[in-house]
């Protein structure tokens, strides 16, 4: 019985972690800077790069300068929101605490939460 119950948990398990999944396709992958980036944080600028796999980010400039766990999540406006839960953030990486994205076939931008329009961070698909 124990090995039953264990085994039904696995299944779920698996089709709870792929639920979702496919809305984070467009952003999934590795993503390099594309030229110059705006002013503001030393470790995201021009050869910055984003990581996205499993809901989960890593940004910053590969590869000495990195900052992972950032959450992943669809906003229902075809963008999306990488941002870091409060005490994870990386106090040695200077990169945004939170980034809304949009993702247009291989490219990606991405402006800090909050931040004014014009603070877009241009990113290519590297993989």
């Amino acid at each position: 019985m124990r090995r039953m119950l264990a085994g039904s948990a696995a299944v779920i398990a698996l089709v709870a972690g792929c639920s979702g999944s496919d809305e984070l396709d467009p952003v999934s992958g590795e993503w390099t800077a594309e030229g110059a980036q705006p002013a503001g944080f030393a470790h995201f600028a021009d050869h910055a790069m984003i990581r996205v796999e499993g809901g989960e980010a890593t940004l910053g400039t590969s590869p000495s300068s990195l900052c992972g766990g950032a959450e992943v999540e669809a906003t229902g406006d075809d963008g999306f929101r990488i941002a870091f839960p409060g005490s994870q953030w990386c106090v040695t990486v200077d990169v945004p605490l939170s980034l809304d994205v949009r993702v247009s076939g291989d490219t990606l931008e991405a402006t800090p939460t909050g931040a004014p329009g014009d603070a877009v961070y241009r990113f290519r698909r590297a993989d």
